[in-house]
């Protein structure tokens, strides 16, 4: 019961319903009231008339049954109707001698009662009469009643379309309620999408101009958080960058100074002992350039910075350039096939050639002696494609989604390599808003293909 529109709907309708049913228990009294109105107005109406026909006969009191007495109860329900007539020194004069006698009432007011009659529940009522002979009153008592069937349809037809107006307000309110909270609850839903769309690393304020005052104050201490994250996370970076380019420095003096001690020693015990302390400075440059390759692959990423036209025919020959002596160590076949010349789109050429670099180079590490790597180049719809192809082992399926995790390695353990290539391709390629795809060839080996989109200055 978490659910914020499910908890707003229960905090209405809870109370409408209330509400509404006392609204049902006021309106079924209400038509109560009127249906025994009426009923009685019936029966007092027949009493008057019996107590109209009451007279002296030769002495004596005496009464006739009037028919319009008992025509005005004629109705489809046919209730059964009695009556008794009886002077007040209990003589029955006409009617039910056996119906329940009626108590004298003060005045001409007439007494309602309910009463019970050969198992019949009935609604009586009773009036005096009095009559003046020969400076004497004599008083008779005038009882009417009638069964309750016409009374019941009367409150049914009184009460229950009331209660369906009522069953049926209370069921549009409700549509009603679900479709404003479901219209007012649409920014929110908005909001949870644009968040769900968005990358881990994306720390960009969240729009609050479709939200409700309410709710405004909630995203903005969202956003507060989010700055404050994102200058933690932007110096994190900064040290990252930082600490390697002061190492950079240290590194390749220490490099160039291994390099003239080689040539000097001709110790061979000392020479073999300088190689293995000059490759291990080699991979703490390479290290160094992969960490500021990804420092400014990440800073790039939301920086709004201007596009330059690249052409990637150029830009690959590039790379090829500067892999070719690494592919020559390793005498594996290094070329480039372009199905257009013309192949150039609006990006940014540093972390596009990053990329590439990257692609090429994990490529030429993994692929063993002999072998061959393959860059294509061609135009993709309006946009262009980079395919490098291999003839290595290829990566698992199941490693296809963490081989882009920085000092991720797969299953190569036993290469060279730091594991942060893929990771500045993958950092690179959503700085320039391009998809990668890894692919495994039929023939072996692996197809890393990267589709980029137009996109003009």
């Amino acid at each position: 019961m978490n659910q914020l529109r499910v908890r707003l709907l229960l905090w209405v309708l809870v109370p409408m319903t209330l509400v509404l049913a006392l609204m049902a228990v006021l309106s079924w009294q209400n038509a109560r009231r009127t249906a025994l109105l009426v009923q009685d107005r019936r029966l007092l109406a027949s009493a008057e008339v019996m107590a109209g026909a009451v007279g002296w006969q030769q002495g004596r009191l005496s009464t006739e049954t009037p028919p319009a007495a008992l025509e005005m109860f004629a109705s489809r329900e046919r209730d059964r109707v009695y009556f008794q007539v009886r002077a007040v020194s209990g003589e029955v004069l006409a009617g039910w001698p056996d119906l329940a006698k009626g108590v004298p009432t003060a005045g001409n007011a007439p007494r309602y009662s309910d009463i019970q009659y050969h198992g019949d529940a009935l609604r009586m009522v009773t009036m005096t009469r009095h009559l003046y002979r020969d400076g004497r009153t004599s008083a008779v008592l005038v009882s009417v009643a009638e069964s309750r069937h016409a009374y019941f349809h009367l409150l049914g037809t009184l009460w229950r379309p009331v209660l369906v107006q009522e069953s049926a307000l209370l069921a549009l309110a409700l549509a009603l309620m679900v479709i404003g909270l479901t219209l007012e609850l649409k920014p929110l839903l908005i909001l949870r999408r644009d968040l769900q769309a968005r990358e881990a690393e994306d720390l960009t304020p969240l729009g609050t101009t479709q939200l409700q005052r309410e709710l405004r104050p909630i995203v903005e201490t969202i956003n507060q958080y989010a700055t404050r994250l994102t200058a933690q996370v932007n110096i994190q970076k900064r040290f990252i960058a930082d600490a390697a380019h002061q190492l950079r420095t240290p590194v390749a003096l220490m490099s160039t100074q291994l390099d003239y001690a080689a040539h000097l020693s001709k110790d061979p015990e000392l020479s073999e002992t300088l190689r293995a302390v000059r490759a291990c400075a080699r991979r703490q440059k390479d290290l160094i350039n992969q960490l500021l390759s990804l420092s400014h692959a990440e800073s790039s990423r939301g920086a709004n910075l201007p596009r330059k036209k690249a052409s990637l025919l150029h830009l690959a020959q590039d790379v090829l350039v500067d892999l070719s002596v690494l592919a020559d160590d390793k005498g594996i076949d290094l070329g480039l096939s372009a199905t257009s010349t013309e192949a150039s789109i609006w990006t940014y050429p540093t972390l596009l050639h990053a990329m590439l670099f990257n692609l090429v180079d994990n490529a030429v590490r993994y692929t063993p002696h002999g072998g061959h790597v393959t860059v294509h180049v061609g135009p993709d719809g309006e946009g262009a494609i980079l395919q490098v192809d291999d003839t290595g082992p290829g990566i698992p399926d199941t490693l296809k989604a963490r081989v882009f995790e920085r000092f991720s390695r797969g299953s190569m353990s036993d290469n060279d390599g730091f594991g942060l290539g893929l990771a500045i391709v993958s950092e690179a390629a959503k700085a320039c808003g391009a998809q990668i795809e890894l692919a495994t060839r039929p023939g072996g080996g692996l197809s890393a293909i990267v589709r980029l989109p137009a996109s003009e200055t």
